[in-house]
């Protein structure tokens, strides 16, 4: 006779195994889950197929995969080495694995290689930190497309006068052209 489980018992099996990887919450760590959004940020970032395209944060490579497919080469640079693996093991064998190099530690303590665009889906915590290092580095880069929390990327486009503006806002705008792309609901990402 089969076993019968509760709605409650099948809706926790099918959750273990859709993340089978725990994210750490405490670094910000979040990943993507909606395929459009993961699409629609590429798209905006307007590969070339000679691009080289720097990654902040690839995860288990959904955003990655997209972009091995658009340019001559990723640099990923992640700081939790259980998501290398991940990431690793999902181009292991394939054409994409060779376009990729990965770069293992804080985006904040590593010298950033060259790159022709940015493309990042970046936790809170480094956000700030992370738009000066971009827009002090060299040699220029064409393009980043970045999602950041809303109030955060708010503040980037803040114009003079309006409540957010602040050292961010200006510092951002005299060096880069910011834009706000797009508006993403809380439910597209998984913690």
């Amino acid at each position: 006779m089969p076993k019968i489980r509760s709605r409650k018992a099948i809706s926790k099996t099918n959750e273990s195994q859709t993340h089978a990887i725990r994210f750490n919450t405490g670094v910000g760590q979040h990943v993507l889950k909606n395929p459009l959004i993961v699409t629609s940020m590429v798209d905006k970032a307007a590969l070339r197929q000679t691009d080289v395209c720097l990654e902040i944060g690839p995860g288990t490579g959904n955003m990655t995969v997209k972009l091995l497919e658009k340019v001559k080469k990723v640099i990923a640079c992640e700081v939790d080495p259980r998501m290398v693996a991940e990431l690793q093991k999902r181009v292991q064998g394939t054409p994409l694995c060779s376009k990729l190099q990965v770069v293992v530690g804080d985006v904040l303590k590593t010298d950033l290689p060259f790159f022709d665009v940015c493309v990042a889906n970046l936790p809170y915590q480094i956000s700030s930190p992370f738009v000066f290092k971009l827009l002090l580095h060299r040699p220029f880069f064409r393009c980043a497309v970045l999602m950041f929390q809303r109030e955060f990327a708010e503040r980037l486009v803040a114009k003079a006068g309006d409540k957010l503006y602040c050292r961010l806002s200006v510092n951002t705008q005299l060096l880069a052209r910011v834009d706000m792309l797009m508006k993403v609901g809380h439910c597209r990402t998984t913690h």
